[in-house]
């Protein structure tokens, strides 16, 4: 009889030790406290300034002359404590003084003019070398005067004498002059009306000398002749 006692005691142990196992894995799984509400993070911002650089301003051409003149200005205004003994002389340096190199002045626009004189001068002078230009002449009853023109005549013939009944129209002659003056060849571009005239204009223009050149190039120029009475 005491024996069952002691195994009833044991069994009933057992059972209430296994009970208290699976209550307690009950309650870990799902006694679970949920939250009504998710936590929230605050995002956080932060503003910075970005400084934005304006484009250079490219200066006109008063404003550059007008910088060129203060920087000339600047540098020719007087030391002082230094007498200039004459134009642009200074004093001499005294015991201890330093010479500092004066700073040359470059001016943009100074440079632009050079280079623009420097081109149409250039171009003056292959025109000079290629044509003889516009001449005109004006023809009286006495005389021929020639003008124009960028090669000098050093002769001229006599007069030619001109017969017509009709006063004549402006005639225009092509010339090929040689380097050494001489009129090579001549061609009527425009005609008087009366074939005498045109044919003693031409004898005419052959005649002309021109002053002689080192170019090695025949030049083409015109002559227009125009007619006054008298």
């Amino acid at each position: 009889m005491l024996r069952t006692a002691v195994e009833e005691a044991l069994y009933w142990g057992i059972s209430i030790f296994v009970n208290l196992i699976l209550f307690t894995l009950l309650a870990t799984v799902f006694i679970i406290k949920v939250k009504e509400t998710p936590d929230f993070y605050p995002l956080r911002v932060e503003l910075k300034t970005i400084e934005v650089k304006k484009p250079k301003r490219t200066k006109s051409v008063t404003e550059a002359r007008a910088v060129s003149k203060r920087t000339v200005a600047k540098k020719t205004r007087p030391v002082p404590g230094k007498t200039k003994l004459g134009a642009g002389v200074s004093k001499p340096l005294e015991k201890g003084d330093v010479a500092v190199p004066e700073e040359e002045d470059i001016s943009l626009l100074a440079e632009l003019e050079k280079k623009i004189s420097a081109k149409l001068e250039r171009e003056r002078k292959e025109a000079v070398r290629k044509e003889v230009g516009s001449l005109s002449a004006v023809v009286t009853g006495k005389e021929v005067k020639i003008r124009g023109g960028t090669r000098h005549i050093v002769y001229t013939p006599p007069p030619p004498e001109l017969i017509t009944r009709e006063f004549p129209s402006a005639v225009k002659i092509r010339i090929w002059v040689d380097p050494d003056g001489t009129i090579v060849r001549a061609v009527l571009l425009q005609r008087s009306g009366s074939a005498n005239i045109d044919s003693t204009l031409l004898s005419y223009v052959r005649a002309i000398k021109f002053e002689r050149v080192e170019t090695g190039e025949v030049q083409v120029g015109e002559i227009t002749f125009s007619f006054q009475g008298g």
